[in-house]
């Protein structure tokens, strides 16, 4: 009787610890989905494509942004495509997105992204979030009073062609490409920035923005 006594209770207290570990599971699941909402969440809207690269074009984006992406959808829909110009325009555009503070919602609202190698962007969210995003307040309501940086120009002061060569990746046409920025307050963030880009077929991806 005793020994299944104690059974019971055994089966009882890992029935608890299993319940309690999936609430808690649950919970967690939750408070990420609540904190890694992004300004697409909340009623940003993709107004304008560039299909065959995937590109897209949200309703949020700063003026900025908007008019250099008009210009890479010109740049891009010519038979023959100017590569250094499609550099220079995504590294400006990744280096706005991803300085431009404001229009963030949270420290999970990572900018520039679409730009980035697929096999860095894991890597990249991660480490934005913990450095440059990092005490971002949340904007979900729209009332943050937080001071966070406006870019308000670009410019792309040097682009010259490397060779890249990692593992089994190589590419004898990769760029370099040095962006100066403006703010519309000085609150100390880059003043310039340093991005390496790689083809991935005819696209060409950032593996590197410093």
């Amino acid at each position: 009787m005793k020994k299944k006594r104690k059974l019971k209770k055994k089966v009882v207290v890992l029935i608890v610890l299993i319940i309690v570990l999936i609430m808690m599971l649950t919970g967690l699941f939750v408070y990420n989905r609540l904190h890694r909402q992004t300004s697409a969440d909340i009623g940003a809207k993709v107004v304008e494509k560039i299909p065959e690269y995937g590109y897209v074009l949200e309703s949020n984006k700063t003026k900025l942004y908007k008019s250099l992406f008009k210009k890479l959808a010109d740049v891009l829909k010519e038979e023959k495509v100017d590569e250094e110009e499609y550099a220079k325009l995504i590294s400006q555009m990744a280096v706005i997105d991803f300085y431009n503070l404001d229009n963030k919602t949270s420290k999970n609202d990572i900018g520039g992204t679409q730009f980035i190698r697929k096999q860095n962007v894991d890597n990249f969210i991660l480490q934005a979030s913990e450095t440059v995003y990092k005490y971002i307040e949340q904007n979900l309501d729209g009332k943050r009073t937080q001071e966070l940086p406006i870019v308000t120009a670009v410019e792309a002061t040097n682009i010259k062609q490397n060779k890249y060569s990692y593992k089994n990746v190589k590419d004898d046409k990769a760029y370099t490409v040095t962006i100066k920025l403006e703010y519309k307050k000085d609150l100390g963030y880059p003043k310039e920035v340093t991005v390496k880009l790689i083809h991935t077929d005819k696209k060409l991806e950032i593996y590197y923005m410093k």
